[in-house]
């Protein structure tokens, strides 16, 4: 099961997502120090962190989930970002 991802940790991690977002914004997610703009995977992880521990985890019978959840939040940000960028005319 390759494709399949827990949708209620999913749906967690992505309230703690703009939870976030609202509070501190997208820059928050991104490595400091870069000349472009890349995403921190900690932050990312502190999130989804976040979500696991919110919900009663019977995601432990998928080793994946856990990383599956950050692909999807890596996603949402790129997206966000790629938004943010071509508002800005870069």
């Amino acid at each position: 099961m390759p494709n399949v991802v827990d949708l209620t940790l999913v749906s967690r991690a992505r309230r703690a997502l703009h939870a976030v977002l609202e509070e501190r914004g997208l820059g928050f997610f991104l490595a400091a120090g870069s000349r472009t703009p890349r995403l921190d995977p900690r932050r990312i992880a502190w999130v989804v962190e976040v979500a696991r521990r919110q919900v009663s985890l019977r995601a432990r019978r998928d080793p994946d989930a856990l990383s599956r959840t950050r692909r999807v939040l890596r996603r949402e940000l790129i997206r966000r970002l790629t938004e943010a960028m071509l508002q800005a005319g870069l």
